[in-house]
């Protein structure tokens, strides 16, 4: 993959939302695969009664502005120490809870959400998203590192003509590689080929006068597994009872990069029958769910 110079991204937690925290560049970078922003701008056509064809030039509406990040999967490298994405996924309504020397863990969080001031230097620019929330998943497949995505969203600010600053540090632990050491299970340990999650979120815009603000409005997360195919109805039985099952994935085995996803209530949504390298496999989709409250699913770095 080649390397794209001048480009960087600082985050950090906002105090109040929408107030600009100022992330730095010595302690607020986040290392990233990919960014990407995008601008979204509402044209308001102008009809008129004249006697040419043709239009009138069109009106600027509402404006909002979204970034696509993907980050691999990696721990700090030390155990409770928070790792870099550990201030994205704080953006995607979870909470940070840090035991010292031990884990860093990020639950679903429906009071005290936290929003985001994001940095964003590209192309000599530099585009500001204040009060940013936004939605994540993790993918992962065997044999590949595993990468978190986000895509956070922000009321529209012009950029500013910035040079991309230097001296960016970031954590020193490598990504994860999911491997055959990794555990998978859904209630016993499976052979898995790929495993995804997304948190579901539904992040919608609060317009109104003198306000402009992005908003987690619901939560509905989902797991989907490869998993190698048994000779068994078990899948189509559980599908078509309803079962409940407890998932877990452990990714890394090295004590400060490693992540341990679990999810307490999983039930199928739907079991296909697929094949991976001329073997058959199950594509099985979850929906994830309250066991008491806040608790669909858990990202736990130790």
């Amino acid at each position: 993959m080649t390397t794209i110079f001048n480009r960087l991204l600082l985050a950090k937690v906002e105090t109040t939302k929408g107030t600009d925290p100022v992330p730095v560049v010595g302690t607020n970078a986040i290392r990233i695969k990919s960014g990407k922003i995008v601008l979204t701008q509402d044209s308001i056509a102008l009809n008129a009664v004249k006697q040419t064809m043709g239009k009138l030039p069109h009106l600027v509406g509402k404006q909002t502005v979204q970034l696509d990040i993907e980050v691999d999967l990696k721990g700090s490298g030390a155990a409770g120490t928070a790792p870099e994405a550990g201030i994205l996924l704080q953006g995607c309504g979870l909470l940070e809870t840090i035991v010292a020397v031990t884990s860093a863990s990020y639950d679903p969080a429906t009071a005290n959400q936290k929003s985001l001031t994001l940095y964003w230097y590209e192309d000599g620019l530099l585009w500001k998203l204040l009060g940013a929330v936004g939605k994540c998943s993790l993918n992962a497949q065997i044999g590949a590192q595993p990468s978190l995505k986000f895509t956070f969203s922000a009321a529209y600010a012009v950029p500013t003509a910035v040079t991309c600053p230097t001296g960016a540090v970031y954590q020193s632990a490598a990504p994860i590689v999911m491997s055959s050491a990794d555990i998978i299970n859904d209630g016993s340990a499976i052979k898995v080929g790929a495993f995804s999650l997304d948190d579901g979120n539904t992040v919608q815009h609060h317009y109104t006068t003198s306000n402009s603000e992005f908003v987690i409005a619901d939560r509905a997360p989902k797991v989907k597994i490869t998993k190698d195919s048994v000779s068994t109805i078990a899948e189509w039985t559980a599908l078509n009872a309803g079962t409940n099952a407890a998932l877990s994935a452990q990714f890394g085995a090295t004590t400060g990069n490693k992540l341990v996803v679990s999810a307490p209530v999983a039930r199928r949504e739907s079991v296909a029958s697929t094949a991976r390298a001329d073997r058959p496999t199950l594509d099985t989709s979850w929906g994830l769910y309250e066991s008491t409250g806040d608790d669909q699913f858990k990202f736990l770095f130790n």
